[in-house]
């Protein structure tokens, strides 16, 4: 009897499943929903808080804020793809100093996050902005801390994406991409309609673990580059070694990522443990 060959065998197509659990697409979806979630949310605050009290003619300047953040983010994703063209050259040295960047950002949002899990702390958050944009009733005070709000996380987004995407395949980021904005999207059009509600805290935490181990591996992978230019030595070290976790068996690697796991470790003490002894 002949065995039947799926096309996948064939053409060595990945299944479906196989490119949801992939690490660049869960890596490149959380990116983009995590990113648009927290600019989506402080928008929405300010939008809520001048309906409160009455300033609609005020909203205008807030589209104009998120447009324009949106339209300079995508005028810096370009200098940023026209920079890296021009480095072809130590396009490894630009690699590695790129992750390694993006590695600290990384951890730093996911242990901004942890800290600010609880709904009280968020909400404190919140109305600082808040206050900032409408106590001086200066339409350009708000109009910048909406603009700043949003292209923040733009930027961010741009520079975890250009070391996704030397990383992994860009097929698969893509896919993470397009999914994470249409569940942001939808998760924008219920926030906006009021009609969505759902507990930080889980998500703050949910979401900062995938940032630590994109951040782990973020720094093992820009260290494994600066090696392969020779700017930084390799010692062997008998370890796992697994590329897409950015884990490699030498010394330089290893060393640095479990310093990161012992800081957060200690921001993780101090977040909850310490709070309740």
């Amino acid at each position: 009897m002949y065995r039947t060959h799926d096309i996948h065998d064939i053409y060595d197509i990945p299944t479906t499943e196989a490119v949801f659990m992939s690490a660049p697409f869960l890596s490149s979806f959380t990116i983009i929903f995590r990113e648009s979630l927290e600019a989506i949310l402080i928008v929405a605050a300010i939008y809520g808080y001048l309906n409160q009290i009455g300033e609609h003619s005020a909203k205008r300047i807030i589209n104009y804020a998120w447009i324009s953040a949106i339209f300079f983010g995508v005028i810096t994703f370009l200098i940023a793809n026209y920079l890296f063209s021009l480095t072809e050259a130590h396009a490894e040295m630009v690699e590695g100093f790129t992750s390694i960047i993006a590695s600290i950002v990384l951890f730093y949002v996911g242990v901004w996050f942890i800290s600010n899990s609880e709904t009280k702390k968020w909400k404190e958050y919140i109305e600082s902005k808040i206050y900032c944009a409408i106590s001086s009733k200066n339409l350009t005070v708000l109009f910048m801390v909406v603009f700043f709000a949003v292209y923040r996380e733009i930027f961010e987004t741009i520079l975890f994406y250009q070391t996704l995407i030397m990383q992994f395949d860009i097929d698969s980021i893509s896919f993470g991409f397009f999914v994470g904005v249409l569940a942001v999207s939808v998760v924008a059009y219920m926030l906006f309609k009021a009609t969505l509600l759902f507990n930080l805290r889980y998500y703050f935490i949910g979401t900062s673990i995938i940032l630590f181990f994109l951040s782990i591996s973020f720094l093992g992978y820009g260290i494994h580059e600066l090696q392969e230019t020779g700017f930084i030595s390799l010692t062997s070290l008998e370890s796992l070694e697994y590329k897409p976790m950015g884990l490699y068996p030498t010394y330089e690697t290893t060393i640095p990522q479990l310093v990161l796991i012992a800081l957060l470790g200690f921001s993780l003490y101090r977040t909850f443990l310490r709070k309740e002894s």
